[in-house]
């Protein structure tokens, strides 16, 4: 039987459209999107830094998880968007059940990560600094048109220079040589 999930985005239009994202990688990898009223496999909160009250739905909502997760330790909670990346520490401090903390840049990633949390339960997935990535890495990842959920709802979704969303305020610039 087929894995399922449920994505939940608390934040900007760019989670809004990182969410699709996420579902159709998600889709792609096999998984299954839950049935209303049903607990998920996997559970992924897609964050934001800058809009008000985003982490205390996050840490709210991980809080409520916490009972579930620990009478099934094969669901699996990964938390992504602008937020995990800038407070990884914080959501891995508040909430060490978490399986998988991932940035906006490694959004592509997330079937991999998953996989590789699942198999390897012993070892808890830790944020990637992408921040040190080289161009390469970041080209097969970010952005690409190949990827599912790229033509959003919500119109054609333009990445930033360099790449970075530039409505948000942990935004930083990737030294491009």
């Amino acid at each position: 039987m087929n894995r399922t999930y449920a994505v939940e985005t608390y934040g900007c239009q760019m989670n809004v459209h990182d969410s699709e994202r996420i579902a159709g990688l998600l889709d792609e990898a096999g998984f299954i999107p839950v049935e209303p009223g049903t607990q998920a496999d996997i559970v992924v909160f897609n964050t934001c830094a800058v809009r008000e009250n985003a982490d205390n739905k996050l840490y709210g909502n991980l809080s409520f998880l916490a009972p579930i997760k620990k009478a099934n330790p094969n669901m699996q909670i990964a938390v992504g968007g602008c937020l995990a990346q800038k407070d990884q520490a914080t959501i891995l401090k508040k909430a060490p059940y978490v399986d998988v903390v991932f940035g906006t840049h490694n959004v592509g990633s997330l079937p991999v990560l998953l996989e590789r949390a699942q198999s390897k339960k012993s070892l808890r997935l830790r944020f990637l600094n992408l921040w040190n990535i080289s161009l390469q890495l970041f080209q097969q990842d970010a952005y690409q048109p190949s990827l599912p959920g790229y033509l959003s709802r919500l119109g054609v979704i333009t990445p930033a220079l360099f790449a970075l969303c530039q409505l948000c305020a942990v935004s930083k610039r990737i030294e491009v040589r």
